[in-house]
């Protein structure tokens, strides 16, 4: 309102000018002699000019309105959609989850991650579950695409579980098509290698790899990846061989913890 009035300040004397134009083409208009008429029509003209325009101005800051109103209706329904969206994806996993776990010999226990682990001595995850819920060190984690790790640390209501991609990490594993054995580790970026595979052992890209059973941590037959890249062009006796893991860590929001096996377990 300040700045309207200071506005009317600054331009007075053209409003002055405006007024008296105004003023003299009312008087023009209602005058009903006859030497004024060419000037009558000329002021009606004006007049309907002048109030063209501020019609047209009230229309445009009405439209800058609707458009104001209509962009912010739009923000809205565009982010309830992205929940309605995220809403769905996560159920899909969450199915896909309780559909793995119903068909699995092992007791499972979902949990969510939390937040990734502070220590630096390795590369982790928080999880949502603990003690209370039977959660023991070194159990296996993993997901309906394969394996993510085991649990490391152990709190009343939470977890700590030590991922795959990490450089203390080792793994028993085999090939699915040929069960020949060999190590798993983490290669230092996004994959994983497969150690020990001398090259007489007949490795393709597109294997499978799962893990052995030999461990008393990792269960038999669970996804870790598939053999991405094979180089026998090496100095010593082992092939080189590039695993990318079955499961995406990047995107991975929930897990199953293995507690035991079932009692019922064939």
């Amino acid at each position: 309102m300040i700045k309207l009035l200071n506005f009317i300040v600054e331009a007075r004397d053209a409003f002055v000018l405006f007024l008296c134009i105004l003023l003299s083409s009312i008087l023009i208009v209602t005058s009903d002699k006859a030497p004024v008429g060419p000037f009558r029509s000329l002021a009606l003209n004006t007049i309907g000019e002048i109030g063209g325009f501020f019609f047209e101005i009230g229309s445009y800051f009405r439209l800058q309105e609707q458009i104001s109103e209509l962009q912010a209706e739009n923000a809205r329904l565009a982010y309830e959609n992205m929940q309605m969206e995220d809403a769905l994806l996560e159920n899909l996993r969450l199915r896909k989850l309780l559909s793995f776990s119903d068909k699995s010999n092992f007791d499972l226990i979902p949990a969510e991650i939390i937040g990734q682990s502070p220590h630096t001595v390795f590369n982790g995850l928080i999880l949502n579950e603990g003690e209370n819920r039977g959660i023991e060190k070194s159990n296996a984690v993993l997901t309906a695409e394969g394996l993510v790790g085991k649990i490391v640390i152990v709190e009343a209501n939470k977890s700590i579980c030590q991922i795959i991609l990490d450089r203390n990490s080792r793994i028993s594993a085999k090939i699915q098509r040929n069960r020949e054995q060999g190590i798993v580790a983490w290669d230092g970026g996004a994959q994983l290698k497969m150690l020990y595979m001398a090259k007489t052992i007949d490795v393709l890209v597109g294997d499978v790899i799962v893990t052995s059973g030999y461990s008393q941590i990792f269960p038999e037959n669970i996804k870790i990846g598939v053999v991405v890249d094979v180089s026998k062009e090496t100095e010593d006796m082992f092939q080189e061989i590039t695993i990318q893991p079955a499961v995406n860590f990047h995107r991975l929001e929930e897990v199953q913890i293995v507690r035991k096996e079932r009692e019922d377990a064939n």
